[in-house]
């Protein structure tokens, strides 16, 4: 999928920090890099056929790639110390404790699960499931005896 980064920057100005131009490198930020690598993570697992043009596309692919950088960046805090983990339905700190409902059908799937844990990815999938499910074609044809 051909999305730019200043494509990504304008759409998300508001979501992220980004490097600033006099310091691009700055790894307190959102550099370009980071932008481009999830890029290319989004793009394994992004079906353009699902689409029905190129705005639809683009819009999802952005938020596949939001949900990456995302990913990567609290996956690049935690460093070697990085661990998988499931959404949890509850937590508790002292004396408060708050619960909630994971739908079944994404606490059941590592990926619909992994896509679920971004307010990105939730929005990535809120586009696709619809895409996704039950969609098939029909191509006019007959039978012949032979």
């Amino acid at each position: 999928m051909n999305v730019t980064v200043t494509e990504f920057k304008t759409y998300f100005d508001r979501a992220f920090n980004y490097a600033p131009i006099t310091d691009p490198d700055n790894k307190e930020y959102i550099r370009d890099k980071d932008i481009e690598d999830a890029f290319a993570q989004a793009n394994l697992n992004f079906n353009e056929s699902l689409w029905d043009n190129e705005d639809d596309k683009k819009l999802a692919f952005m938020f596949l790639t939001a949900h990456y950088l995302c990913m990567d960046m609290q996956m690049s805090e935690a460093g070697i110390n990085s661990q998988g983990q499931f959404q949890m339905n509850s937590k508790s700190v002292g004396n408060v404790s708050a619960s909630y409902t994971i739908p079944e059908m994404y606490q059941n799937d590592p990926i619909l699960n992994y896509f679920s844990q971004t307010q990105f990815g939730c929005k990535y999938l809120s586009m696709l499931i619809p895409r996704a499910i039950g969609r098939i074609a029909v191509v006019r044809g007959t039978t012949t005896d032979e």
